[in-house]
């Protein structure tokens, strides 16, 4: 026999069996409760008795729905979760870096202070020997004046010889390196001027120190 299907139903076919059979006993316990024999009852009007009750119980859930009380509406809903505050916490990548600033700064003015003590001692050394050039240039200077005075020769006479101006003759008699080229120029002009004079030119341009 072919069972109906009813078209409101959410059950699985074999829940619905399940639920009808069970009707139908149901509904035979309280036929034999009135006296009337379980055993005469077909299968046929217990299936249709089962039907019957099925039928009223989705006419029930058909009715509860229509009413508006669904799962969804019935279970409670969980408050909405409240936002955690987060604080501003520094960097770990700026915490590290603030050593590694300090380091850095160290190294720089380590470097600084290098450097001035190396400008201060080439300033130092520079002066040093200027010193003494301006000191052998005054020792030299001073021997062919005297020289020059000696042989009863003028600064222009020995401009005629040399090409050297008076006032660059003058100032290598008086070791005034202020107003003298570089000590390239100095001393070869002391050689010049010697020769003219008929020293050893060579030999006394020598006592001048160049670099």
């Amino acid at each position: 026999m072919k069972t109906p299907q009813f078209s409101g139903s959410k059950l699985p076919p074999s829940s619905e069996y399940a639920l009808i059979l069970g009707a139908g006993a149901t509904a035979a316990i309280s036929i034999a409760a009135q006296q009337v024999a379980v055993a005469t009852l077909p299968v046929t009007t217990l299936v249709a008795l089962g039907l019957l009750n099925r039928y009223r119980l989705d006419q029930r859930l058909q009715d509860s729905e229509t009413e508006g009380f669904t799962l969804e509406e019935s279970t409670p809903r969980s408050a909405p979760a409240t936002p955690q505050r987060v604080t501003a916490q520094p960097r770990p990548d700026v915490i590290s870096a603030r050593p590694q600033t300090a380091a850095a700064s160290a190294r720089f003015s380590d470097q600084r202070h290098y450097i001035h003590e190396t400008l201060a001692t080439k300033l130092q050394a520079k002066a040093d020997f200027a010193a003494v050039q301006q000191a052998s240039l005054q020792k030299v200077g001073a021997y062919l004046q005297q020289i020059r005075q000696e042989k009863a020769l003028s600064l222009d006479d020995v401009y005629q010889q040399t090409f050297i101006q008076p006032y660059t003759l003058k100032a290598i008699e008086s070791g005034n390196l202020k107003q003298l080229p570089e000590p390239f120029y100095i001393r070869a002009f002391i050689q010049k001027y010697a020769s003219a004079l008929g020293l050893e030119g060579a030999s006394l341009a020598a006592d001048f120190p160049t670099l």
